[in-house]
């Protein structure tokens, strides 16, 4: 193999990798970096850090159009790996973030998400995270050129999970009974608008891997197969806080709401007195109300997945590179945080998730090498929640490699999101809609190899 395709052989997939996690679609984030498993030289590392933008945010919400800002959040994504090994054996050790969201929806008129049902709780914000720490190992045979590969590995991964709903608690029964009857004659009541904040998490639970690959060194061909199992985090347990969003208030029976200043000197108005010290014993915004009350999650299952790579040598320096994933992403019902017996709802209801990408890949000479390539992730939401439509990529990077032990890969990803709605006759708990929107990210990751 000449040296061209041969240090292009080397860099396959530098963008595919790289950027990916803007284009796996649904949560997922990272993925083990098993590329490293067929490198020739006996020890290899490489670090990596992915920056992500998915700019999405709803247009209208309630039948209200606006600009309500993107509730989504930027992330990056760190990833390292290990690797040992020669032509036939060969091990690899790797860290990522594997799955991972987060919403922010304080923007929302009302600061958080419309209630399901008027009183309802009310999502603030939530997010969560998996870690994953893996080793996958490879076992080779060579013969007429040809190299033969079993892979095989297992993993940990664990789950942490916090969120915040809001809420208005009742809590007239706490004033005297005169006080009581007195609001009651102007339909008043005494309001308290409340956070409850749950913080949940689960240990590391185990996983396994299983694919094989081929290869054809002399066209610089190679083709592999990889599964993921399914990962069932069961016992997510924490804790939860109770505290004063803000002052407590008064609500009249014609919705006018009413400071406690302005309504004790309603009442005083009408003869009636309001102690001093009992406004002053009112709960204020952020006094704690309650904590460490008993917080779960229901079952949280990480999908699983099959993962195609392939590549093979076109012309001089030249290779073509494609890749599909299949992810179960229909294990992803709904997500039901309970705290202290109250309980609130996510639904999700997605479909399984499919993503394939198709490039080019091209060294330029013996020290840089590029790729670029287009990619299609099918839309996961089906209308109970509306982020996940589907995504067109355009992804392209560079590879330069100076000496004979480091290289230094950089890569960006542009993505058109479709737009999307979603409504309470498909599972959703208020009606609303997302524009076409964009993803943005960039990824940059040095390998040494000794």
């Amino acid at each position: 193999m000449s040296g061209f395709k041969a240090r292009l052989a080397q860099t396959t997939f530098l963008v595919l990798i790289g950027a990916s996690a803007a284009q796996a679609g649904g949560f997922q984030r990272g993925t083990a970096d098993t590329d490293v498993l067929y490198d020739a030289t006996p020890v290899t590392t490489r670090l990596g850090f992915t920056y992500v933008n998915p700019a999405r945010g709803f247009d209208r919400v309630e039948g209200v159009s606006g600009d309500f800002g993107d509730y989504t959040g930027t992330y990056v994504i760190p990833s390292a790996a290990l690797k040992l090994g020669n032509d036939t054996v060969a091990c690899v050790g790797n860290y990522v973030e594997a799955f991972a969201a987060e919403g922010d929806y304080s923007s929302l008129p009302g600061g958080a998400q419309p209630a399901a049902f008027p009183g309802g709780s009310r999502v603030r914000d939530l997010e969560f995270d998996s870690d994953e720490i893996s080793a996958t190992c490879r076992l080779s045979y060579m013969s007429n050129g040809m190299r033969f590969s079993l892979l095989g590995g297992v993993f940990g991964e664990d789950f942490n999970f916090n969120g915040t709903s809001l809420a208005t608690r009742n809590i007239g029964a706490t004033l005297p009974a005169s006080l009581q009857a007195a609001l009651g004659a102007f339909g008043g009541q005494l309001l308290l608008p409340v956070a409850l904040t749950a913080d949940t998490s689960a240990d590391f639970k185990p996983g396994f891997r299983i694919g094989a690959a081929f290869e054809i060194p002399a066209i610089a061909l190679r083709a592999q197969v990889l599964y993921r199992s399914e990962v069932e985090h069961d016992d997510i347990l924490g804790t939860g806080t109770l505290l004063a969003a803000n002052d407590a208030f008064v609500q009249l029976a014609d919705g006018r709401q009413l400071s406690i200043p302005t309504a004790a000197a309603f009442l005083a108005q009408q003869g009636i007195n309001v102690p001093p010290s009992l406004i002053a014993a009112l709960p204020t915004g952020g006094t704690v109300l309650a904590s460490n009350l008993p917080a779960s999650l229901n079952t949280a299952t990480s999908p699983q997945s099959l993962y195609i790579n392939a590549q093979t040598g076109i012309a001089e320096g030249t290779l073509l590179l494609g890749s599909f994933r299949w992810t179960d992403w229909s294990t992803n019902r709904a997500v039901v945080t309970t705290v202290a017996g109250n309980s609130n709802v996510s639904p999700y209801y997605w479909d399984d998730g499919y993503t394939a990408t198709i490039g080019i890949g091209r060294a330029f000479n013996e020290n840089v090498s590029g790729s670029i390539s287009i990619g299609y992730d099918s839309g996961v939401s089906t209308g109970a929640e509306t982020t996940y439509t589907d995504l067109y990529t355009l992804s392209g990077g560079l590879a330069l490699k100076n000496n004979d032990w480091a290289e230094l890969r950089v890569g960006g990803l542009i993505g058109y999101w479709t737009d999307g709605e979603q409504r309470r006759t498909s599972g959703a708990l208020f009606d609303a809609d997302v524009g076409d929107d964009w993803v943005y990210a960039a990824n940059v990751s040095l390998k040494l190899t000794f």
